[in-house]
């Protein structure tokens, strides 16, 4: 699972495997250790609740429910996208299907290979800048 967050809003991107899993009723947690013994965690635990999003210690815990893994497991879904309201800040969280990457990484920056899904046709033309440099569409 990738994770990303910027100011206001949390980014997570799962695999074909990992999209299983959420479907067979299974976390999915990535967890990023640092020196010293801490260790940050995000993790999507699918149920019967209503899809939320908290902190709890060190850990970033979406709970999706059966009806949004069901609409985020359909062919034709990108991704899943929600806004939490609970307070003024408010936060807008996702969870999207990990397509290739459509740029190339220079090689400081290369990563191992993952496990990603196939790119609906129109992919490329949506994500992609054009020559002028015009922003791509949004996702959702």
């Amino acid at each position: 699972m990738k994770v990303r967050w910027r100011r206001g809003s949390f980014r997570l991107r799962v695999g074909p495997s990992e999209l299983e899993a959420l479907q067979r009723g299974e976390p999915v947690r990535e967890e990023l250790a640092f020196p010293g013994g801490a260790s940050w965690t995000a993790s999507i635990v699918p149920g019967d609740a209503p899809t939320t999003i908290g902190l709890q210690g060190n850990e970033a815990r979406v709970a999706l429910s059966r009806d949004d893994v069901v609409r985020l497991a359909a062919p034709d879904v990108e991704g899943v996208y929600f806004e939490s309201s609970d307070d003024a800040r408010g936060l807008r969280f996702f969870i999207e299907k990990d397509f290739p990457c459509l740029h190339p990484r220079p090689p400081g920056a290369a990563e191992a290979p993952e496990e990603t899904f196939d790119a609906p046709a129109d992919f490329a033309s949506r994500h992609c800048r054009d020559d002028a440099g015009a922003k791509p569409r949004p996702r959702h």
